[in-house]
C-alpha cells in the first residue's frame, strides 16, 4: 500500500515501505503480492510459537464467547488466575505475585510506580530515581523514555526527558567503554552502579533497571560472569530494588524461562511481555518478589496503583495461557536453547567469511551481530554510512525481515542487528536465514564499496 493512501498515523519507517501482509504461517509472513518473508525477528522479538496455531485461536474464540471484558476493581477472571499460577511457577524462587498489563512500556511504568510506593510505605519517600544503563530501551511513556539509554531514542528525547534519571555504562565487553578486559577489569561496569548511587545520593535512588541480556538497543549484549551477582550485592547494600527488564528475554527467548536465570540472582521485580502471548494478544506482566509484596500487604492506606483499565484482560490472558501451555507441551524453551546454539554457530561461520562482522553474541534465539571496519581494533563504521538501515532494506528485498540499531553506548557510530526468530525454527530454516543474510551482506558491502581490515 502507498503510505499516502493510508489514514493510519505512523512515524517514518526505516524501510520506507508500507507492505500489506495477508497471512502468516509458522515463521513466514506473506504479502498481498504473494511474496514470502522469513521473519528473522519474530515480529520484533515477539513471536515464539509462530503464526497460525489453532489451539491459541480456539482459546481466544472460546473466551470471547464467554466473557469479553470485566474490570479489575470488582472482579478477577479464571484465565487471569490460571495464567498467574503459570507465570509465578516459571519465575525465580520467591516471586509469587504478578500484575498483568498491556505492553512493555506499561510493564516498566508499573514497576517504576511499585518501586516508588514500596519506599514510601517504608517511610523513605525521597527514594524516587531509577538508575538504568546506556544502550538500553525501556519504553515510550515519560518515565520509561527517561530510563532509556538508547541513542536512537534519546536523540529526539527533549523536551520529554522530564525526570532526568541517571545512567551507567553497559557491560559491553566487545566495545568496553573503559578500555579494559575481563576478568582483569574487576567488573568496573557493575561497580559504576555503586559510584553513581553515591554521587546521586543513596536516599534518592529507588531502583536499578536492566535487561539481563541487552536486546533491541544493544543487539544481545551478554554481561560477563559475576556481573549480576555484583549488581545484586550493590542493590542490597544501598537498599534499592533490582528490576530485571525482560520485555524481550522473558518466557524462553534465551533458552531459559527468564534471562536472569543465566545468573545466580533473584531480582525484586521482573517485567516481561513479548513472548508471553507470542503476539496473539497484547499483554505484559510485572512479577513481584514476596519481600516487596509483603510491604503492600501490610499497608495501612490505599495505594493509587491502578494497573490501567485493560490490565488482566480476559481474552489476552486466555491467549497467553494457551501460548504458555503450547510452549510447555512442545518443550519449546528447551528447543530454543538447542536450535539457538545451532544458529549462533552458523552465524559464527558466516562471520569467518565476512570481514565486516566483528562480533556474534547472545543466548538461545536472541543473537546479535555487530559490524566493524577493523576486527583487530573493533573500530565501528561511521554513522553517516547508515549500514544498519541498508542491511534492513536490502534484507526485506531478499525476503528477510531484520531489525537493527546503531551506537556503542558511548557514541552514535557503530551498527548491529538482532536475530530473534520464533522458537519453532528448524535447522533447515536456520540455514535459509543465514543464506539470505549472507546475500544481503554481500549486496550491502558492494553497494557501499566497504573495505574492511581483518
Amino acid at each position: 500500500m502507498n503510505e499516502k493512501q493510508s489514514h493510519v498515523f505512523n512515524t517514518p519507517r526505516w524501510h520506507k515501505t508500507c507492505l500489506m501482509p495477508t497471512h502468516g504461517k509458522g515463521i513466514y509472513v506473506y504479502d498481498s503480492e504473494g511474496k514470502s518473508y522469513l521473519d528473522a525477528i519474530g515480529g520484533t522479538h515477539v513471536i515464539s510459537i509462530g503464526h497460525g496455531v489453532t489451539e491459541v485461536a480456539d482459546a481466544i474464540a472460546e473466551q470471547s464467547r464467554q466473557l469479553c471484558f470485566i474490570h479489575k476493581a470488582q472482579f478477577t477472571s479464571e484465565p487471569q488466575e490460571r495464567l498467574a499460577d503459570v507465570v509465578t511457577a516459571m519465575a525465580p524462587e520467591g516471586m509469587d505475585r504478578v500484575g498483568f498489563v498491556t505492553s512493555g512500556s506499561t510493564a516498566n511504568e508499573m514497576a517504576f510506580q511499585v518501586a516508588l510506593y514500596y519506599h514510601q510505605l517504608r517511610g523513605k519517600p525521597s527514594k524516587y530515581k531509577i538508575i538504568s544503563r546506556w544502550h538500553s530501551y525501556h519504553g515510550h511513556t515519560i518515565a520509561t523514555l527517561a530510563m532509556s539509554g538508547s541513542r536512537f531514542v534519546r536523540n529526539s528525547l527533549p523536551p520529554f526527558d522530564l525526570l532526568n534519571f541517571p545512567h551507567i555504562q553497559a557491560p559491553h565487553c566487545y566495545q568496553c567503554p573503559y578500555g579494559l578486559t575481563y576478568p582483569s577489569c574487576q567488573l568496573a561496569c557493575a561497580n559504576e552502579l555503586a559510584r553513581t548511587i553515591e554521587q546521586e545520593g543513596p536516599d534518592t535512588i529507588a531502583a536499578f533497571i536492566a535487561e539481563p541480556i541487552i536486546g533491541g538497543a544493544g543487539s544481545a549484549i551478554v554481561p560477563p560472569p559475576g556481573y549480576y551477582e555484583k549488581i545484586r550485592e550493590i542493590c542490597d547494600f544501598y537498599d534499592i530494588l533490582f528490576i530485571s527488564e525482560e520485555i524481550i528475554t522473558g518466557f524462553g527467548r534465551t533458552g531459559k524461562n527468564f534471562g536472569i536465570d543465566h545468573w545466580n540472582v533473584i531480582p525484586d521485580m521482573i517485567t516481561a511481555t513479548k513472548a508471553l502471548s507470542s503476539g496473539y494478544a497484547p499483554i505484559g506482566a510485572v512479577i513481584i518478589h514476596k519481600r516487596v509484596r509483603e510491604i503492600f500487604d501490610h499497608a495501612t492506606k490505599n495505594i493509587p496503583l491502578s494497573l490501567f483499565t485493560y490490565a488482566g484482560h480476559p481474552i489476552s490472558c486466555a491467549a497467553a495461557l494457551a501460548v504458555q501451555n503450547y510452549l510447555a507441551e512442545h518443550n519449546l524453551i528447551e528447543k530454543c536453547a538447542v536450535i539457538g546454539k545451532y544458529l549462533k554457530n552458523e552465524l559464527q561461520k558466516l562471520a569467518a567469511r565476512e570481514s565486516f562482522i566483528g562480533d556474534v553474541r547472545g543466548e538461545g534465539l536472541l543473537i546479535g551481530i555487530e559490524f566493524v571496519q577493523n576486527r583487530e581494533t573493533h573500530q565501528p563504521f561511521s554513522r553517516s554510512l547508515g549500514i544498519t538501515e541498508k542491511i534492513m532494506q536490502t534484507g526485506l528485498k531478499n525476503g528477510l525481515i531484520l531489525r537493527g540499531r546503531f551506537g556503542t553506548g558511548t557514541g552514535v557510530d557503530g551498527d548491529h542487528i538482532l536475530i530473534s526468530p520464533p522458537f519453532i525454527i528448524t535447522e533447515a530454516q536456520c540455514d535459509e536465514l543465514v543464506e539470505k543474510l549472507e546475500l544481503t551482506f554481500k549486496e550491502v558491502k558492494q553497494s557501499l564499496n566497504l573495505v574492511c581490515a581483518e
